[in-house]
């Protein structure tokens, strides 16, 4: 009897207690966790980043910064890669980086448009390209694509092959697609090395272009209609072969048309650099970067379905790689805190015609600011394969 007393005392006064700190701390955890996920993931971003660094010396060639007290921590700053500089009108490139001494980093530096002085403030951009192609003197038009939720704007580019070759490339077109909260300019990297008749898209959420249903990015299960649009836009001006390309969010809206669309059998190839090809996934790294414990996390997912509306499983494109039997080239760095490398490894092990290549401590689609002229190899090369 004096046990089953103190067992039930026990189990009342210590217990139970624990478990419901344990399950307040979970739903607490979660509930909160899943406001983040809505505010740093789901919700629409189409501002410019703010400023991080200082100009402390500037010359033709060389530039010298520091970070800004008070901004988030620039990694790129001490980074010997490509990066762009811009404080939205002025731009230029970093090199490799010269000398590191009480914060103050010397750069290679040229001058790309406009001039910094002494005291101006910046960011570092990953594109490495002013934001428009008329800076590096490409020709191209803008156009206006209809989808099912309004028309999308998109960049131009015709054939720019030799004489002769005409016949050989005017049925292939590229169709590259951005990631989340980047724009256009992401394809300037290697839109010449593309060699064929090339549509750089916007998609719903993007600045100008109409919101999703939802209100939110959607991760690729609406924007692939988009996508499509353009496939359509191609098809009727002359395409017969599409090669399409996409970075970050942008790849899995790729591979999502591609498993969706009744356009897909157009498509000859693909070219993925660090695709989100599950989003649950991408949430995982990020909370884990986060030190965010495993239950909160899942707890958090939960949250965000019954207050937002997201999906998992539709998120889900990796879960279907078999599907995607066109050839692919798949660029991703092994240092990526944004989307999990393993979804990129994993993905070339089910699908039958990939070509993996991964780039040891390069950050989230970066691969080209490291190794410019193998990733530009790469894309010829492949585009020369599928043509």
């Amino acid at each position: 009897m004096l046990k089953s007393m103190l067992r039930n005392k026990l189990v009342r006064f210590i217990v139970m207690p624990v478990i419901v700190l344990v399950l307040l701390v979970l739903v607490g955890g979660g509930w909160y966790f899943s406001g983040v996920l809505e505010e740093d993931g789901l919700r629409v971003d189409n501002s410019d980043p703010e400023n991080s660094v200082s100009v402390v010396a500037i010359s033709d060639d060389t530039i010298t910064l520091k970070q800004l007290p008070g901004a988030e921590e620039e990694e790129s700053l001490s980074i010997s890669a490509i990066w762009g500089i811009t404080d939205g009108a002025n731009y230029g490139r970093l090199g490799h980086v010269l000398s590191e001494s009480d914060g103050d980093i010397t750069r290679e530096f040229e001058y790309m448009l406009g001039r910094f002085g002494v005291g101006d403030e910046a960011y570092l951009d990953r594109t490495s390209f002013p934001h428009n192609p008329t800076h590096e003197g490409l020709a191209f038009e803008e156009v206006v694509i209809p989808s099912d939720i309004g028309d999308i704007g998109a960049w131009y580019f015709p054939v720019s092959s030799s004489p002769g070759e005409g016949e050989r490339t005017s049925d292939l077109w590229s169709i590259v697609v951005h990631g989340r909260t980047s724009n256009r300019d992401t394809a300037l990297k290697i839109i010449e090395k593309l060699d064929n008749h090339r549509l750089v898209i916007d998609y719903r959420n993007d600045e100008g272009a109409p919101s999703s249903e939802s209100g939110y990015y959607d991760f690729g299960t609406t924007e692939w209609r988009d996508v499509e649009a353009a496939v359509r836009y191609a098809l009727k001006n002359g395409a017969k072969k599409i090669v399409l390309v996409g970075f970050s969010m942008g790849g899995g809206v790729v591979v999502n048309y591609q498993l969706k669309s009744d356009l897909a059998e157009h498509t000859v190839g693909i070219i993925l650099e660090a695709p989100m090809l599950n989003f649950g996934r991408t949430v995982d790294k990020g909370a884990e970067e986060r030190s965010v414990p495993a239950p909160i996390t899942a707890m958090a997912k939960l949250f965000t379905t019954l207050r937002f509306g997201v999906d998992w499983n539709e998120l889900d494109f990796l879960s279907h790689a078999s599907d995607i039997t066109v050839p692919v080239l798949l660029i991703h760095g092994d240092a990526d805190d944004t989307v999990p490398i393993e979804t990129s490894i994993e993905f070339a092990a089910k699908a039958p015609k990939v070509d993996l290549n991964t780039y040891e401590g390069v950050g989230h689609v970066a691969a080209w600011n490291w190794h410019p002229q193998e990733y530009e190899t790469l894309v010829k090369e492949f585009i020369e394969r599928v043509r």
